[in-house]
Parts: structure tokens; C-alpha cells; sequence
């Protein structure tokens, strides 16, 4: 078994340590208050930098190397001027920097584009240890009809290489997947192309140098595979990446040769609740802790649903997966209208962890208000109850806003996941929600790849209560490391463990394409590690 090393960050300052280790179990949490925060739109010049933005992505990543995640908003700019309120007309892509407690515009030319921006992610794509950026638009259905775009990061600064490269074609293009699907350490490209435009998802093989080739059919992929979403996880722990397109909702098995096969897509064929209908946001994690990545899918109609697959184990090699919304509490309907008369859909979808209990949560990207304060749409974990997780769900009633993207990530280092909300709509703003959830203890996992890819994307990391590695009940979290999921949204490669009162961990990782995995005991919570490969 390889072995890697544990290197300790020192830009992620410690918080409060207790003393008496209380471990968590596997059981219903304790009633405890609500998941909590602070609206920083404006203190954090959110909403004077997005004024009369119609926000279609959101990627988050630390482009500049100072330990802060930064933000790249993609905007719709072929709207008639008068749409876009508060702005004189369409505003340009933007390129935020988190600095000092707030974000300020880079003031980069190069990634101001306007167009019919759809989707974005920041990914070490040419391995030179910075974050690159690749740009998905919209482009085939109507008016600015430019193709998707990359930018190579050089030293903090933008420049734009699309010209010629086969990923940047004109495409009616949504989410991105990032990953290595050929297992040469080079990070690929999955780019959804929803059914309105054509429906032909594009896989695109990096060939190094960040020149990448359509490696779709080789691949074994189909080419009328419609998409809005996409996650690349490891589905049946063979080691190698799997591909689950939404809006089509069908699932490709990697063969471990850079090819795949489709099986298990029966499970995901639900009936839409009316003609508009379209599955759309897609997310993974493991929100039982029985080590298994289940699924969360949400519906971008009107009245909008949720759909959690819980993962049962393999049958033959096939992940299976049963949808248990009703039983976990998700059975809900989404109100079709704010009080103002704005349409509200579901959208993007994250299960992470906010208030740090060892229970992933669900995040839907859409904001509900209630005694005057507007609160992000988190379906909190509320444990296992007997065989069946389940959720509270905010009050539905009180929704008035959904948001096309909203990556989650520790925007202020403090241990807590924050949300951002890119909107749609210009007269409602963007918002960034600051978590201020009674502090827990926590733990956030980097990898820094040799052989694999540098970003770490496809690792899978374990943390067990003290003491208790490997024993399935004394799970604490399980995730695999990869910069994109939900709808339209980049995030962070970190995955972030919330421990509850248990102030030490046991952590595993595993390297994918069998390249080994390490073990360690008592590891201090509070920080960021990060596991290099040897």
C-alpha cells in the first residue's frame, strides 16, 4: 500500500478547541437551533459589483494563489438594454477577488466577456499548479452566438486561448464535469448540452498543453445524450470516474480503459410532474454516513420537486439507487410564484455539511423570507430514524427567490460553509450568506497530485471517529474531491468535514485508478490538510 505524506496548512486559522471529546454516532442529532446567517451581500460589495447582472454561472477557486476562494458570475447579455435594472445594459462576465472581508472587480479584460454565459469552473487543466478557467455558453438558440471559452491562468493573470481548441466550439452548453476519465493525470472536460439546443453533451479529452480533442465517441458515449447537469463520481468503487447527465438522468459505468457502458439509468426515470418538467441540478454525497455516494436531483418546473436517490450498494457491479424523497421529508412541492409576481424553479443543488453535526445537508439555490430576513433554502440532516434518513425542510410557503447557480464554499476561512447566490433575475439581487451556526469542530481535506491529477479530483477521503478507523459505524463523512456539481457551478476541491463535538479523526484517502491510499490516526480538527502523494 502507498503511503502519502500530511502536510499542515497554516492559512487556515484555528478556532476554539474542546477539551472533552463527545464522539459522534450514527443515531438523530439532538434538537439544536437552526442553521444561522448573516446576509453579507452588501458589506462584502456584492451587490454593487452584480447590480443588474442576469447571472447564469458561478465557478469559486483561489485563481491568485492567497487562500481565499475567489468568484467568476457569468451573465445572459442578450436581453433588450431595459432588462437589466439598475445597470445600463447587459453587464460583462465578472471576475471577483475575495480580499480583506469583501470582493473587489480584478479589473481583467480578458475574462469580461458578454454572452449567453451558462456555466464556468476553475481547474488545474495544463498541471502547472494554478487554477485555469473554462467557460460554457449557450450560444446555439439564440442571439450572441460565441463558443465556449478557456482562459490559462499566468501568474494571477487571464489570457484567453480558446482559438482553435476543440473544447471551445458554439454549443448550447450548461454544466461542466471535470475529470480524468482516461487515467493519464490530465483533467477532461464534460460539458452538458441541454435538449432545447440539440441535446449532444460533449466529453473533450485534454491532450496536454490545454489543447483538448472530442473524445465523445471514443469514449463510448452517446451523441444525442441531453444534459443540464452533471457529477463524476465514482459510483461502483472501481477506482475510475462514472458520468450521471441530468435532464437525460442516465448513468455511464466506467470500463477502466477510457471507455463506458450504460447501466443502472432505469433507477433515475421518474414521471415529471407536468409537460415543463426537466430534472435539472445534480448533486453527490453521502448523506446516510453508510459509505455509499448517494444522489440528489432537483426539477427546474414550475411547481419544482426534489429527488433523493439513496445508494443501496452494488448488484452485480451495478450501483442501485431508490428514490426516498417522500420518506426522507423531501416530498415538497415548490411554490411556482414569489409575491411579486416572479416565476421560482429549483435549480442548483448541494449537499454539504452547514452546521458542522457530521450530517451533509441539502442545499437548494433559492432563498425563503420570514419575519423580514431572507434565509438560504437548506434542508437540514436531521439524522438517522430508524433505516431512513431524513430532512427538515424550510417553510415552502415562504420561498421568494430561486437562483440558477450558487457554489457553496468557505468564503471567509472560518471553518463554516457560506452560500452564493448568482440571480437570474436583475431586480433581485445576487447575495452572499456568511454561516454563523454555533461553531462545531471540522476538518477540510486537499490532495496534491504527482502521478494523478494535481487538483487531487477523484480521491476519496474517510474520517471515523478516533480510534475507529475502517469501522463502517464509526463513520464520520465520506466524499470524493472534484470541483463541479449541482447545476452550472464550480466549487473548491476540498472536501470538508463537519466532526460535531469530536475534537481529534481518524482520516483515510483513497487515490482513484488504484494508486493507493494512507491511513492516519488522530488527526487535530480545526484546519486544513492537505495529502500529498509521494
Amino acid at each position: 500500500m502507498r503511503q502519502m505524506n500530511f502536510l499542515i496548512s497554516g492559512a487556515v486559522r484555528a478556532v476554539l478547541a474542546i477539551v472533552v471529546i463527545v464522539q459522534c454516532v450514527r443515531l438523530a442529532p439532538a434538537e439544536e437551533p437552526s442553521i444561522s446567517f448573516a446576509d453579507a451581500t452588501i458589506s462584502w460589495d456584492v451587490d454593487e459589483l452584480l447590480r443588474g447582472i442576469m447571472a447564469h454561472a458561478a465557478a469559486c477557486g483561489d485563481f491568485d494563489g492567497d487562500g481565499d476562494p475567489d468568484l467568476y458570475v457569468g451573465n445572459f447579455c442578450d436581453r433588450p438594454p431595459d432588462k437589466y435594472k439598475g445597470a445600463p445594459g447587459p453587464v460583462p462576465n465578472l471576475l471577483l477577488v475575495n480580499e480583506a472581508g469583501r470582493f473587489h472587480d480584478s479589473g481583467q479584460k480578458a475574462v469580461a466577456v458578454k454572452a449567453r454565459t451558462s456555466g464556468s469552473v476553475f481547474a488545474d487543466l495544463d498541471s502547472d499548479g494554478d487554477l485555469d478557467l473554462f467557460v460554457t455558453n449557450n450560444s446555439k438558440r439564440e442571439g450572441l452566438g460565441l463558443p465556449n471559452k478557456l482562459f490559462e491562468n499566468d501568474k494571477g493573470r487571464f489570457r484567453d486561448i480558446s482559438d482553435g481548441n476543440a473544447a471551445c466550439i458554439v454549443m448550447g452548453a450548461r454544466s461542466v464535469g471535470v475529470l480524468d476519465f482516461d487515467g493519464d493525470g490530465l483533467l477532461d472536460l464534460f460539458v452538458t448540452e441541454d435538449w432545447w439546443t440539440g441535446g449532444h453533451s460533449r466529453l473533450f479529452r485534454n491532450k496536454g498543453n490545454l489543447d483538448f480533442e472530442d473524445a465523445t465517441s471514443d469514449a463510448g458515449l452517446p451523441d444525442d445524450l441531453p444534459g443540464l447537469g452533471v457529477i463524476t463520481p465514482d459510483l461502483n468503487r472501481d477506482g475510475w470516474p462514472d458520468v450521471f447527465v441530468s435532464q437525460a438522468n442516465r448513468l455511464f459505468l466506467s470500463q477502466r480503459d477510457g471507455t463506458y457502458h450504460e447501466s443502472g439509468s432505469e433507477a433515475f426515470q421518474y414521471k415529471p410532474i407536468n409537460r415543463e418538467a426537466s430534472p435539472c441540478g445534480v448533486a453527490f454525497g453521502d448523506v446516510d454516513r453508510d459509505g455509499d455516494m448517494d444522489i440528489v436531483i432537483v426539477d427546474h418546473s414550475q411547481p419544482a420537486r426534489q429527488h433523493l436517490f439513496v445508494n443501496q450498494g452494488l448488484r452485480a457491479g451495478v450501483p442501485d439507487f431508490r428514490d426516498v424523497a417522500e420518506e426522507a421529508g423531501l416530498g415538497y412541492n415548490f411554490p411556482s410564484w414569489t409575491p411579486d409576481g416572479l416565476h421560482l424553479k429549483h435549480a442548483h443543488v448541494e449537499i454539504a455539511d452547514f452546521d458542522n453535526d457530521c450530517w451533509p445537508d441539502i442545499l437548494v439555490a433559492a432563498t425563503y423570507q420570514e419575519n423580514g430576513e431572507i434565509f438560504p433554502f437548506i434542508c437540514r440532516n436531521i439524522g438517522m430514524h430508524g433505516e431512513q434518513v431524513r430532512f427538515r425542510v424550510p417553510p415552502v410557503e415562504k420561498a421568494n427567490a430561486y437562483f440558477p447557480a450558487g457554489p457553496v464554499a468557505d468564503y471567509d476561512r472560518d471553518g463554516r460553509l457560506d452560500v452564493f447566490l448568482a440571480s437570474w433575475f436583475p431586480e433581485i439581487p445576487s447575495r452572499l450568506f456568511l454561516n454563523r451556526t454555533p461553531q462545531k469542530h471540522w476538518l477540510q481535506v486537499r490532495v496534491a497530485g504527482k502521478t494523478i491529477n494535481r487538483m487531487g479530483i477523484g480521491c476519496k477521503v474517510k474520517v471515523y471517529r478516533a480510534g475507529k478507523l475502517g469501522e463502517p459505524r464509526a463513520l464520520l463523512g465520506y466524499q470524493e474531491i472534484g470541483p463541479a456539481s449541482g447545476y452550472c457551478s464550480g466549487q473548491e476541491a476540498v472536501a470538508h468535514f463537519g466532526l460535531g463535538d469530536a475534537t481529534t479523526c481518524d482520516v483515510e484517502v483513497v487515490l482513484p485508478f488504484g494508486k493507493g491510499s494512507t491511513r492516519r490516526n488522530d488527526m487535530a480538527a480545526d484546519r486544513l490538510i492537505v495529502v500529498a502523494e509521494p
